[in-house]
């Protein structure tokens, strides 16, 4: 974990970000006190899975598939399917 003051950090903006983006925790001070922190935002769990390998994103958005095609409803066809058995 570093410090840094305000003066500093508005003088060295993008070193101090890099350094919170790459884990370090940075605690902003003023005269001395400190008043803040900044840390990286963690990564999501869809993120680590793609780069782990074991995920893959979407291609195409799902308001691209097209519209169900019109019949009878899953329950209905599960119901018949049932019946059919016992009968």
């Amino acid at each position: 974990m570093s410090e840094v003051g305000i003066r500093a950090l508005k003088q060295n903006a993008s070193a101090v970000v890099a350094e919170a983006a790459a884990g370090e925790t940075v605690t902003i001070t003023d005269r001395g006190r400190p008043v803040a922190q900044l840390t990286a935002i963690p990564s999501s769990r869809l993120r680590q899975l793609v780069e782990a390998g074991r995920a893959r994103r979407a291609r195409r958005s799902i308001t691209d598939l097209p519209a169900p095609e019109p019949g009878p409803s899953l329950s209905d066809e599960l119901r018949a399917m049932r019946d059919a058995e016992r009968y």
